[in-house]
């Protein structure tokens, strides 16, 4: 168990006060938690961890309040994918049986199944926008297909190009605009953007087996990997029109990238965490005393978030680095998100105690 906890009303810091960790309460009984994403708004949505490590899904609302939210019948957990601004929570949850069936839930922890038309089995939603439009992937025991649920939770399943087999619908923005990818024989998987009439629209790849989407901003900049024809991952980006292009002074072995709504893109590059601005390459700083850095993701102020070794870290829009405060007795950080307040969300824990028995927090 960690040394710190947070009465709920604590989660509310004075204006002007400095960068504090504020844990977030566990369900009844529990003694781990794990956070998964947090929105603009400071809620966070995550799991807490029963003694046999069994997850129920919760959100942590940013007054500190604890809400569970709705399990499918006979089923615990989960994962959240997107927790929206009004506290709309998209991911999966998953029955008994471990089949998984994508899932939107309220602010209050209400349910929706969404929809599988007749001979899906099972799904995943991926993202979800402010309108509640999520996106995924259906499949059936032969066949996965990217999918589009409206508001109401009715699905659409999206077209593909040309002698694709199937596909996943990765990220959508405020528009409605989605991107994903496809499966293509002689390839693995080839990138396409939806546009808001539901037209697909190839965006190429780097002459290797691979390209794959993470995420597609409100100016419709989809940004991702892709392998080129040696088969090394870089990062790429393609903006609203434009097809698959590497970004700049990266080397090989791109790994996670993340952009922000001003086209600001990170990721990361075997052990070296960069920033690109347009043409404009960053390297991010390292925390004196440690030695590898990861960036896990960036906010519309160009601020981002990630780990120097094992702590907690922001870098500013110039690549500087600041560490995140830590009770006494915690070493061990996973941060994974920032909101455009500033706030950071992520899991903190002991080396000293195994296996780490992992606790959900917020910096702020």
């Amino acid at each position: 168990m960690l040394s710190v906890m947070v009465a709920p009303s604590a989660l509310s810091a004075p204006s002007g006060a400095a960068v504090s960790m504020y844990e977030l309460p566990l369900l009844a009984g529990h003694s781990s938690s794990s956070a998964q994403a947090m929105n603009d708004a400071g809620d966070v949505v995550g799991l807490s961890l029963d003694e046999n490590e069994e997850g129920y899904l919760v959100r942590w609302g940013a007054d500190g309040s604890l809400t569970r939210l709705q399990a499918v019948s006979g089923g615990s957990g989960g994962q959240a994918v997107k927790i929206v601004e009004d506290g709309t929570v998209a991911g999966f949850t998953a029955t008994p049986d471990g089949v998984r069936h994508a899932a939107r839930w309220e602010a209050s922890g209400a349910l929706t199944r969404l929809e599988e038309p007749a001979g899906y089995v099972d799904g995943e939603a991926q993202d979800i926008n402010d309108s509640h439009v999520a996106v995924g992937r259906l499949s059936t025991a032969a066949r996965t297909r990217p999918v589009r649920w409206g508001p109401d939770g009715r699905a659409t399943v999206l077209r593909l190009p040309p002698k694709a087999e199937g596909g996943v619908a990765t990220g959508i923005n405020k528009r409605g605009e989605i991107a994903g990818y496809a499966f293509v024989p002689g390839e693995k998987t080839r990138a396409v953007r939806w546009d808001t009439a539901g037209r697909v629209h190839d965006l190429g790849s780097l002459g290797g087996s691979y390209s794959e989407p993470t995420a597609i901003n409100d100016r419709g900049t989809v940004i991702g990997r892709a392998t080129d024809g040696s088969g090394e991952w870089k990062a790429v980006r393609a903006a609203r029109g434009k097809k698959f292009e590497a970004l700049p002074s990266q080397g090989i072995g791109a790994r996670s990238v993340s952009v922000n709504n001003a086209d600001v893109i990170v990721g990361n590059v075997k052990d070296h965490a960069v920033r690109w601005d347009g043409n404009v390459t960053t390297a991010l700083a390292v925390l004196p005393g440690t030695g590898r850095v990861f960036v896990n993701g960036i906010n519309d102020a160009g601020t981002g978030v990630g780990t120097s070794d094992e702590r907690a870290v922001t870098w500013d829009p110039l690549g500087r680095v600041t560490a995140l405060p830590l009770p006494a007795g915690i070493d061990t950080t996973q941060p994974l998100a920032i909101n455009a307040n500033g706030s950071v969300a992520g899991d903190v824990g002991s080396s000293r105690s195994w296996p780490v028995r992992w606790r959900a927090v917020v910096w702020k």
